[in-house]
């Protein structure tokens, strides 16, 4: 049986397909090459141009440099234009620093005798005055101290009455012999001295002297002319040798009497150094204590009785207890610390300066410092500079600046880090604020005032900036009038033209 034979019109839907698949693969290659050629390095694109990312004339369109603004709206703008500066650049460096309790106003107490501690009268971060009470301890070696003082001061109470005594009686006993060398009679001698304190030296006086008064009498009754020869020679002769026996013992009783006086005077004297000495004596070794002068003068160890061995420990200077190791009827001495005082009314602000920035710090002795709190404690604060090393630390290679800081209500804490400014001053320069300075891409500019209404940008090159302040290097002159406040918004006003021109 005879079919029709199929095979043309399958040949013919081969070929349409053949066709169409050879279209589509030219057309893929003709789009994979184009995509080559745009993408080679080198080639511009067109999309890349339109996006402004890398094209630098979109930076600055010289068609678009020009702002407007009325001067009616320039306050509600917060537009301000001063003239650019013109003076010596001051560098502002920041170095990192702490602060630290003041050295010379910081006390480790101790009591100077060991003891049991009977009482503690402050606590943790009270603050003391100079003089205040912080602990009692009860000490045998103040106790015996004490009483060593009372024994001192009955040894010189006595030494000076009896050097009074002593140099009284001397001068009496002197002032007898003068009046004896007179030939006043033996009542009236008595009578001048008998209310005066002569001691012994009175009655070896009177004695020698009235026997001298007696065998003068006989001598010069027998020697009269007129009973010569009545008498024999030899009652003359014994009368008259009694007579030089009872002078010669009145003279050197006399010059024995004044010798003796000195001598007395001096060692009665030198009993009462003595007792003074070991009074003083008595006296220093309370005040080394701790005791003030004061105290020592008015104490009265016999009346103190069972209180005699207290001893208080004080604070030497005002400040606040910022440690404290004592507890009752634990035993103490030189050795235990028992607070530690500081006054915090003054700290100490403590920088290290690097090895390659010594040029700031020199010259800062006696002068001020800047310095900020990373803290939110307030403004920034001043230090008085009083030292700025020496030596270079060999391990960090920094040189260590110290500069008292006044502390008033004990704001500031030691422990603080805190931020240091030097400032080094350099030749005069073009200077603006920092925030007169716009960017757009990579170009910094700021906007001139060009008379009336008119603005003008001008691009600039920037040097050092310190602090609020930016060095121009190039594009601006001395005095030229800018925008130092409301720059944002011409700005704003130049992009929108900008963007309204494409």
């Amino acid at each position: 049986m005879d079919h029709p034979c199929p095979q043309p019109q399958l040949l013919q839907g081969l070929s349409w397909i053949r066709w169409l698949a050879a279209a589509v693969l030219f057309m893929g290659l003709g789009a994979a090459i184009c995509y080559g050629v745009l993408m080679w390095p080198g080639s511009a694109s067109p999309l890349s141009k339109r996006d402004g990312g890398s094209d630098s004339s979109a930076d600055a369109p010289s068609e678009f440099a020009v702002v407007k603004m009325p001067e009616s709206k320039w306050a509600a703008a917060g537009i301000r234009v001063e003239p650019a500066g013109y003076a010596p650049f001051a560098e502002r460096v920041w170095r990192s620093g702490r602060l630290a309790i003041n050295e010379t106003r910081l006390a480790h107490i101790s009591p100077m005798a060991e003891g049991v501690v009977r009482e503690v009268k402050v606590r943790l971060g009270q603050d003391v005055r100079s003089g205040d009470v912080l602990a009692v301890i009860d000490s045998r070696e103040v106790g015996q101290a004490k009483l060593d003082l009372v024994k001192a001061r009955l040894a010189s109470n006595y030494a000076k009455a009896q050097h009074a005594w002593t140099q009284a009686a001397s001068q009496a006993a002197v002032e007898m012999v003068k009046a004896m060398a007179t030939g006043a009679k033996v009542s009236e001698i008595e009578n001048q001295f008998k209310d005066r304190p002569i001691g012994d030296l009175r009655q070896q006086l009177m004695t020698a002297y009235s026997r001298r008064l007696q065998a003068k009498a006989h001598y010069d009754a027998v020697n009269q002319s007129e009973v010569q020869d009545a008498v024999p020679s030899a009652t003359v002769i014994r009368h008259r040798a009694d007579y030089e026996a009872a002078e010669a013992t009145y003279r050197a009783l006399c010059e024995e009497v004044v010798f003796q006086a000195g001598q007395q005077t001096r060692a009665s004297e030198q009993k009462l150094r003595e007792a003074q000495t070991t009074e003083a004596l008595s006296k220093a070794g309370l005040m080394m204590l701790g005791f003030s002068r004061e105290e020592v003068e008015t104490m009265d160890p016999i009346a103190e009785g069972a209180k005699v061995s207290l001893y208080p420990v004080r604070a030497p200077f005002d400040g606040t207890i910022l440690d404290m190791h004592a507890v009752l009827a634990e035993r103490v001495g030189p050795q235990h610390q028992m607070f530690q005082l500081a006054d915090l009314s003054t700290l100490w602000l403590k920088a290290e300066v690097p090895q390659k920035d010594l040029h700031l710090v020199q010259g800062l002795t006696g002068g001020k410092v800047r310095f900020r709190v990373t803290a939110d404690i307030g403004s920034d604060l001043e230090g008085k500079v009083f030292y700025t090393g020496d030596v270079v630390d060999k391990d960090t290679r920094t040189v260590a600046l110290t500069a008292s800081v006044p502390n008033p209500g004990k704001k500031l804490k030691p422990g603080l880090f805190v931020e240091v400014e030097f400032v080094q001053s350099g030749g005069a320069v073009v200077q603006i604020p920092a925030g007169a300075v716009q960017r757009q891409g990579t170009q910094t500019f700021v906007f001139v005032h060009a008379g009336g209404d008119e603005f003008r940008r001008v691009d600039v090159k920037l040097g050092r900036t310190s602090g609020a302040v930016a060095e121009v290097v190039e594009g601006l002159h001395r005095g030229q009038p800018i925008v130092v406040a409301g720059g944002f918004v011409l700005k704003s006003e130049m992009l929108k033209d900008q963007i309204a021109g494409e």
